[in-house]
């Protein structure tokens, strides 16, 4: 095949080719040129993987001169909180960068130190020194987990000779933690520690940690001063008071509307509650086993009548004989007998739990007026409901009195006006309504009027230029029916009647400069 004899085949073609075919012609070929080149651009570029996710702008602004210096693309997502590179690069530029130290505005630790200045005084290198611990510290806190990101800041005031003179260091850490993460007593209790083991002389009770929402995450945590310990348990011993008094008081008034209605009852409680640990010990003596038993038995005679009793001294040499009852031939007889008991005891040791209810006062006030008989049935119905015990010395006391409730009528009426349909408002202001509609009905009439002689005039003007036409124009029987009025001779009519008539030739140029 000729490709001179081909080239001139296809210009012929496109020389006899209609215009029309020749534009569809060229924008098929732009169109094809066009897919193909995107299609090659999507079949080539490189695969974008995030690098980092959830930077700050500081940090991502970072991030982006570094890559930009390395001469890596990179493709900004998430309104600049992710930073995507070309997958096949993601894991050696963490490295880099991470060597660079530009991660998470990471500053310079202890390696401060590696840069030795000469003519360094005793206060910047002790500066340094609290720089470089901060970032060590803040270094460490990151790694935990569930915190994102940390500020550390430490107080190390300068050591003094004198005791009175001596400040204690002091140390505040701002934590920044990751969505949806809370952290544990144990966890904020690890830094508290890490942080006391890293600077002398520091306190626990001086170490301050909150999150970037304002919580203090020490308050959670057991306080070593006895002064501030007892200062919480008392905050938290009132806190578990109202939360009590609160719950009885949402229950009975719960209760009291079910069976009045709704605001017909308001229902107050004051509980004592008794926080003091109290042991007591019981000891009950009982009953015991027979350890031992022993019993002694005599008998004996007394022939003649001339011995005494055994044991006696009537039985000596000299000494005097008693006579014995029953004369000659009496017997005598003796038992003794000696039981021991092991005693049995029974101990019992009572331990009272802090936050035992000690007293409950419950006051109700009933709306409106009620008989000594309803008074008498609510009052049953809310000492069962609050569990009052007489011997407690618990106090209810209902009473029933109208209740003020023009400020609650007020705001019920502004909410029902705002909430009326539309119509309902502007047949009840229909005075101003009125006045607006009157006004829109001239303003229209108006218009109506200035469009309407604003068509006459032009009518009237367009009608005259339609005369001066047909009188300028040449007579219809000299003109062939076929062929069109020559320029030159128009232009000569033209010239003639603005020499006859300039004034009526004046007014149609200005309607047509008007128009």
């Amino acid at each position: 095949m000729d490709p001179t004899r081909t080239m001139k085949g296809l210009q012929e073609r496109w020389g006899v080719m209609p215009r029309a075919r020749k534009v569809l012609a060229v924008l098929a070929a732009v169109g094809l040129l066009v897919t193909v080149a995107y299609l090659f651009f999507i079949l080539t570029r490189p695969e974008f993987t995030p690098l980092f996710t959830g930077l700050e702008p500081k940090q991502a602004g970072k991030i982006a001169e570094e890559l930009k210096a390395m001469k890596v693309p990179y493709r900004l997502r998430d309104e600049g909180k992710t930073i995507a590179v070309p997958a096949d690069q993601v894991y050696d530029l963490r490295i880099k960068l991470a060597s660079k130290g530009v991660l998470y505005e990471t500053g310079p630790g202890f390696e401060l130190f590696d840069q030795q200045k000469f003519g360094i005084t005793d206060f910047e290198q002790q500066v340094v020194y609290q720089r470089a611990l901060q970032e060590e510290l803040r270094r460490t806190i990151v790694q935990m987990e569930g915190v994102e990101q940390a500020r550390v800041h430490l107080v190390m005031p300068k050591e003094s000779l004198f005791l009175d003179q001596q400040v204690a260091p002091s140390a505040s850490i701002a934590l920044k933690l990751k969505p949806l993460v809370k952290l544990k007593p144990e966890q904020v209790q690890g830094i508290v520690d890490l942080v006391v083991g890293s600077v002398q002389g520091l306190q626990p009770e001086n170490v301050h940690i909150i999150d970037l929402q304002g919580n203090v995450l020490t308050d959670q945590l057991p306080l070593k001063d006895e002064q501030a310990r007892l200062t919480r348990l008392t905050m938290d011993q009132y806190q578990i008071k109202r939360a009590y008094e609160k719950d009885l008081e949402v229950r009975i008034t719960s209760m009291l509307t079910r069976v009045l209605g709704p605001n017909k009852a308001v229902a107050m409680v004051t509980a004592e509650l008794d926080f003091d640990k109290r042991k007591s010990t019981t000891i009950t003596v009982q009953p015991g086993q027979i350890l031992s038993q022993q019993t002694t038995s005599e008998q004996g005679t007394s022939p003649g009548g001339a011995a005494g009793a055994a044991g006696t001294d009537s039985g000596l040499p000299g000494g005097s004989v008693p006579a014995l009852v029953g004369g000659a031939g009496s017997q005598y007889s003796k038992q003794q007998s000696t039981t021991n008991y092991q005693l049995g005891s029974q101990q019992e040791t009572l331990e009272v739990s802090p936050g035992s209810l000690r007293r409950l006062s419950v006051a109700v006030v009933l709306n409106g007026e009620c008989s000594a008989a309803q008074i008498q049935e609510i009052t049953g119905l809310v000492r069962t409901a609050a569990g009052v015990q007489d011997a407690r010395g618990d106090q209810v006391n209902v009473s029933s009195m109208p209740f003020d409730t023009s400020y609650l009528e007020e705001v019920e009426k502004a909410v029902e006006e705002a909430e009326k349909p539309l119509p309902e408002k502007i047949l009840k202001q229909w005075p101003i309504v009125a006045g607006a509609g009157a006004v829109l009905l001239v303003l229209l009439v108006l218009l109506v009027w200035f469009l309407a002689r604003r068509g006459r005039r032009r009518a009237a003007d367009l009608e005259e230029a339609v005369k001066i036409g047909e009188a300028a124009a040449p007579p219809a029987v000299e003109t062939p029916p076929i062929k069109a009025p020559q320029p030159p001779e128009t232009l000569k009519d033209l010239r003639q009647m603005a020499k006859e008539k300039p004034s009526e030739v004046a007014e149609v140029l200005k309607l047509w400069l008007k128009e």
